[in-house]
């Protein structure tokens, strides 16, 4: 594998809406460039690239792989191009970073990771919450003792951009997103914050899948992902794969941890929140509230500790980059996530910041939605080995 000691050049695949939220991401790390755009349609191509102001667009990712001086792909397509699209990356030698879910199912997603070790290469999945400085700082309090001994905790992600039968885009086609939606979608990402602040393993799951609207309205979308910009003609068309689910797992200790789960629940944007009880403190944080991490008490009023690099623990404050006051929150943990993935890439080898998701993790997190869709239709707990 080649040390790159120079500035790092990105390509970003697709430039839809977190394909833009990678550009502007690796357009504040720096040292970093990104050099290449890939995009079916030329004119969104085009005008991606002029805005901007990246030198090279192209329209297929073969055209794209034909350019030198690439050090790192960023795939942010949907769901069913990222296997095939990270494969022809790391066969031809490049690092890659992949939009979550790595895959559709475990089978690609184990050969994605076998791939990446026979080639070398870095690999990374975009569960960027780990890289917020208050889900940092709540592993830390918990792997110090500070909460004293963890008992069980509580996790969810809720939205509402799907509350109504009238919505309706390519989340809800199978052969796009395979046969998960929500739990493949956001349940990843809760999957990943329990096993990463509590530092164990998930080994059992027990989970409930539900279809909200058996049929919805189909309409054909004209903007992107949460926009909800529609046509006029209406098609009715059956829902496969659930708009919500409860999911309880357990882990290597014997600690349980429920998970809510819902794309339609009204007032909810990005309703991301983490309850850890220990027998001395609760930590909770709220994606919302990104920058606040609450110290819940028995006996006292309950602490609520602002990112700042006076409060939280020294090893943590490369992962703050504004002032108490200047919150911190999605974008920057998009930053850091990234940051540290291209620090690895620069000096040839991991720091062990666990600041991202590699495909070997990002290969068990599938193994978890399969997990929990196997769990839901034999209504039993999974044991994950």
């Amino acid at each position: 594998m080649v040390i790159i000691s120079k500035k790092i050049q990105a390509a970003v695949v697709g430039v839809g809406f977190i394909g833009k939220q990678h550009i502007e991401a690796i357009h504040r790390i720096p040292n970093t460039q990104v050099v290449a755009l890939v995009e079916p349609n030329g004119e969104s191509a085009k005008r991606a690239a002029e805005s901007y102001g990246i030198d090279h667009y192209f329209t297929s990712i073969d055209d794209m792989l034909n350019m030198d001086g690439i050090d790192v792909v960023h795939i942010c397509t949907p769901n069913f191009l990222h296997y095939p699209m990270a494969k022809q990356c790391v066969e031809a030698g490049l690092n890659v970073f992949c939009e979550k879910p790595l895959s559709l199912t475990t089978l690609e997603s184990n050969e994605l990771k076998e791939l990446a070790r026979k080639h070398s290469v870095y690999t990374a999945v975009n569960l960027n919450y780990r890289s917020n400085v208050m889900i940092r700082e709540m592993k830390h309090r918990i792997s110090s003792g500070m909460i004293g001994t963890p008992l069980l905790g509580q996790a969810q992600y809720i939205q509402d951009w799907l509350m109504f039968d009238t919505d309706y885009d390519w989340h809800f086609d199978p052969s796009k997103v395979g046969p998960s939606r929500s739990v493949a979608d956001i349940g990843t990402h809760l999957f990943d914050l329990i096993q990463f602040v509590y530092g164990e393993k998930i080994v059992k799951v027990f989970a409930d899948l539900m279809i909200v609207y058996p049929t919805r309205k189909k309409r054909e979308q004209t903007g992107e992902t949460f926009a909800l910009e529609y046509g006029d003609t209406v098609t009715e068309v059956d829902v496969v794969n659930e708009d919500a689910a409860f999911i309880l797992v357990q882990l290597e200790s014997g600690i349980k941890v429920s998970m809510d789960i819902s794309q339609v629940t009204g007032g909810y944007k990005n309703g991301v929140e983490l309850v850890v009880s220990g027998s001395k403190h609760s930590l909770s944080w709220h994606q919302e509230r990104a920058d606040r991490l609450i110290i819940g008490n028995r006996a006292s009023g309950n602490e609520e500790l602002y990112a700042d690099p006076k409060y939280i623990d020294p090893s943590l404050r490369r992962f703050i980059s504004l002032p108490n006051g200047h919150a911190v929150g999605w974008a920057d943990a998009f930053k850091n996530s990234i940051s540290e993935f291209y620090e690895d890439i620069r000096n040839d080898g991991h720091n062990d910041s666990q600041s991202y998701v590699d495909f070997e993790t990002g290969h068990t997190l599938m193994k978890l939605v399969e997990a929990s869709l196997q769990s839901s239709k034999e209504k039993r707990w999974i044991d994950m080995e």
